[in-house]
């Protein structure tokens, strides 16, 4: 991957090669985004730049020698991987699961789509709706492979996809190396959620904030990718947020709306009708989805409501409602009391660290359901 190829944060990308150039590159980077906004093919292009031996000083790494080809395949001896995995739907649940093992999936996935999303990994891993870890068996790993010498007598690289992921012991075990790098190694990580990183390793850390891809940047990439009309393509880099990779799951039909539509409209219609019997029945679908999907489900009532909450701010324009939830957002925004949002998003978001916590579903939502009545109807 090289810098031209990647989408949007043209200034940023000028400030990483000046980063570069002048010799001020941290030991520990931490790459911020949204889920699908790019950090990954902008942290390969980096790395690609800082290993490239005929890289253009300013401009970009060559593309063409055995390094560039190397890295840019993901199989640069050097340079290394950590993401979040679990054991397969189909395998022992005996097996530990580490990213060594799954890394043919994981070069197929970036070869495929860069812009990949969290929910895209877990598909291709075929883990089903267990949660992705990295956990203190990876985080072991991780030391082993950078305790050994750099295979052509350069620096070492690790990529670090989720560190949010890692539980604490792995975290932990990690923290030394991240708090007294070599001079030859660098740590790349790619978070969503910062506030989840331990703070030890996010206080080490140069932290790097992506922004969206502009949407006259994005639709012509989704227009070429995805054989979209221009008028389409243009709806999809609007509604994603200028997430290539949220963009390019909706405009496949990745999203799981179809399946969290319908359950996020009925617990609204139930708890404004003031219908708890009935909320709580609902819980039974949602305990029924798994780990990864009903993370998928909180996440997509938390960005439900902030169109909700557009929409009844009159900033419609701006809400990036899907044409299929048009008329449901503007329908809630007229029913919910402006009070019940900032609530609701907290509710939701203590309920999402429940999930990822693997605490019981059924009295994760069974709380939540009872919190959301309380704050529209007591």
């Amino acid at each position: 991957m090289q810098f031209k190829d990647v989408l949007g944060n043209g200034d940023l990308r000028t400030r990483l090669l000046r980063m570069v150039d002048s010799g001020r590159t941290g030991h520990s980077l931490m790459f911020v985004e949204k889920d699908g906004q790019g950090a990954l093919p902008l942290a390969m292009a980096l790395v690609q730049y800082m290993m490239c031996r005929d890289r253009r000083t300013g401009e970009d790494s060559c593309g063409a020698c055995p390094v560039c080809r190397r890295v840019s395949g993901m199989i640069h001896p050097d340079l290394h991987f950590a993401f979040p995995v679990n054991v397969p739907a189909k395998a022992s649940s005996s097996r530990k699961p580490l990213s060594s093992a799954f890394l043919q999936e994981w070069r197929e996935l970036y070869a495929e789509n860069p812009y990949f999303t969290e929910a895209d990994l877990y598909r291709k891993l075929d883990i089903g709706d267990k949660a992705g870890i990295i956990n203190v068996s990876q985080a072991r790993e991780i030391l082993d492979a950078l305790s050994l010498k750099s295979y052509e007598g350069g620096n070492k690289y690790m990529v670090v996809w989720l560190p949010e992921r890692m539980n604490a012991e792995a975290a932990n075990t990690l923290l030394k190396i991240v708090e007294e790098p070599s001079p030859d190694t660098y740590f790349f990580f790619i978070t969503h959620s910062p506030e989840r990183v331990i703070s030890t390793i996010r206080s080490r850390s140069q932290i790097i904030r992506l922004y969206p891809v502009p949407q006259q940047e994005l639709a012509p990439a989704l227009e070429q990718r995805l054989r979209l009309s221009p008028e389409e393509a243009l709806l999809y880099a609007r509604i994603s947020g200028g997430s290539p990779g949220a963009a390019v799951a909706m405009a496949s039909g990745g999203v799981s709306a179809e399946t969290y539509f319908p359950l996020l409209t009925g617990m609204l219609d139930n708890i404004l009708s003031g219908d708890l019997p009935a909320l709580l029945e609902g819980n039974d679908s949602l305990v029924g989805l798994g780990r990864e999907r009903q993370r998928g489900f909180i996440l997509y009532s938390e960005d439900f409501l902030r169109k909700t909450l557009m929409f009844s701010k009159k900033l419609s324009s701006i809400a990036d409602a899907m044409p299929e939830e048009t008329v449901a957002v503007e329908r809630y925004s007229g029913l919910l009391p402006q009070d019940f949002y900032s609530k609701a998003f907290k509710a939701l978001e203590e309920a999402r660290s429940a999930v990822e916590s693997n605490v019981n579903a059924k009295m994760v939502f069974c709380h939540l359901a009872n919190v959301l009545f309380a704050i529209k109807n007591f």
